[in-house]
């Protein structure tokens, strides 16, 4: 633009220069300068808006950024000067207002309402109204000064999250799949540069096959302390017990393992249960955590094992949020009290099959007390007080899918949103219809190839940030 300018104005200077009239030129002389500053004005001006939205689309690029940061993790004051001035040296890499942008930086933080807001200003040299010096000192200033401002929300709580996954058998082809999904999840959820103590999300793995491998933590839930414990790290259900003068509805709950106080040592009936030793023994129950390399290793170590009972996880899918497993947990990893209005509380629920399994607590049984050669010549009640494992055929009617739709209801109620996955093509299967009810609304996921199942985790972890964010 100055050239032509230029240009234009030698081009009337050489004709007017030739012109005998002398009033002309000092009129002409005017009008050139009036030119030059009204033109230079503009370039400058332009100049200082094209800044101005350089700086604003920065900033708002900065504040996304740490709202982002903000929803995941705790920071200080230091932590988020440093994580805006990065943001910034990386959008306006090369402009030369850029130190003092980031000089003249302010933000607060405003945690109740969940609001941070960040402003900046810098100023601009005029090149154009100068004239060497002069006319700026005259005329024009010499230079603009611009600023924005930036606010954006971020989650003020923290996130407990259930990823209950499928390791029964029928998944034996596809646990690459599994663990890249699991992964991808937790990356979202928990960034691999977060530290730990930072981080503002806990997640819990809970595989399943025919009963949950609990590890360290299954002889205790099973009434350990009373000599009940069978030694397998497997864990499955339990059921309601009467008493006699009460009955205790505890199946469906998140009630403590060891909620009957009524008798000292309580019935091993009020306990949870084994009967199977059909858990993946490498695939582990992590309680909740912020640890990565945990997580991680948990994920790596996921193999297939057994048949199906869904309930099983949903029931230590729930138990691993609840705040109600203080004494099985280690400290860090109780889920925090429900009107705990600082918290949410998430349940990723995965299947690819149908329930086919679940389990009785049998207190006595009829017998043969005496045989004569084939025939029993003599039955008798005797006690046994043994879990069973019983099979059944697939039904969306069946004991155990019932049961996990029980649960989901408990867990509902509780205030716990579920994702609801069907890692299959046929959606009208029971266990594609069991997540469409356990999913919360417009929270099922149909899955009919490895990419989707991936693509679903992924974008799960997606949108609980969009919740925690919105909220």
């Amino acid at each position: 633009m100055f050239n032509v300018t230029f240009n234009l104005v030698r081009n009337h200077l050489k004709r007017f220069g030739a012109d005998r009239d002398g009033a002309v030129l000092p009129l002409f002389g005017i009008m050139v300068i009036l030119m030059i500053v009204i033109m230079g004005a503009a370039v400058d001006v332009s100049r200082s808006v094209n800044a101005r939205e350089k700086l604003s689309y920065a900033l708002d690029s900065a504040a996304l950024s740490v709202a982002a940061e903000l929803s995941t993790s705790l920071m200080d004051d230091d932590d988020i000067r440093a994580a805006l001035t990065d943001s910034f040296r990386a959008n306006l890499d090369g402009e030369g207002f850029l130190e003092e942008a980031i000089e003249n930086l302010e933000f607060v933080v405003d945690t109740e309402n969940g609001l941070v807001t960040v402003t900046s200003s810098a100023t601009l040299n005029n090149y154009f109204v100068d004239l060497g010096g002069y006319m700026k000192e005259n005329l024009g200033p010499a230079f603009f000064a611009f600023s924005t401002t930036a606010q954006v929300t971020f989650s003020r709580f923290d996130v407990e999250l259930a990823l209950v996954v499928d390791v029964t058998g029928s998944m034996s082809s596809d646990m690459d799949t599994l663990r890249t999904a699991s992964t991808s999840l937790v990356n979202i959820l928990i960034p691999e540069d977060l530290d730990e103590d930072d981080s503002k999300v806990r997640i819990s793995l809970v595989p399943y096959s025919q009963g949950v491998n609990l590890g360290d933590y299954a002889d205790k839930v099973k009434g350990e302390a009373y000599g009940y414990s069978d030694g397998s790290v497997c864990v499955t259900e339990r059921q309601d017990y009467d008493d006699g003068s009460e009955e205790y509805d505890v199946r469906y709950t998140d009630d403590s393992y060891d909620y009957y106080d009524e008798s000292s040592p309580p019935p091993k009936g009020t306990f949870y249960g084994g009967g199977t030793n059909s858990c993946s023994k490498d695939s582990e129950m992590i309680p909740l955590t912020s640890n990565r390399r945990t997580l991680m290793n948990a994920i790596d170590d996921l193999d297939d094992n057994g048949g199906t009972a869904g309930q099983t996880g949903i029931t230590w899918g729930w138990n691993s949020l609840s705040p109600n497993y203080a004494d099985v947990w280690p400290t860090g990893s109780v889920g925090e009290a429900y009107d705990n209005e600082d918290v949410l509380k998430f349940a990723v629920i995965m299947t690819d099959g149908d329930n086919n399994r679940y389990y009785e607590f049998i207190e006595t049984e009829w017998q043969c007390t005496r045989w004569r050669r084939s025939s029993c010549r003599n039955y008798q009640e005797v006690d046994v007080k043994e879990w069973r494992e019983k099979s059944e055929s697939e039904s969306y009617s069946n004991e155990s899918s019932t049961a996990s739709r029980e649960l989901c209801d408990g867990m509902k109620a509780a205030g716990i949103e579920i994702f609801g996955v069907y890692f299959g093509n046929n959606n009208n299967s029971a266990g594609a219809k069991n997540m469409q009810y356990c999913a919360s609304e417009g929270n099922y996921h149909q899955a009919t190839s490895a990419e989707d199942l991936i693509d679903d985790f992924s974008n799960i972890a997606r949108r609980i940030q969009q919740i925690y964010l919105s909220k």
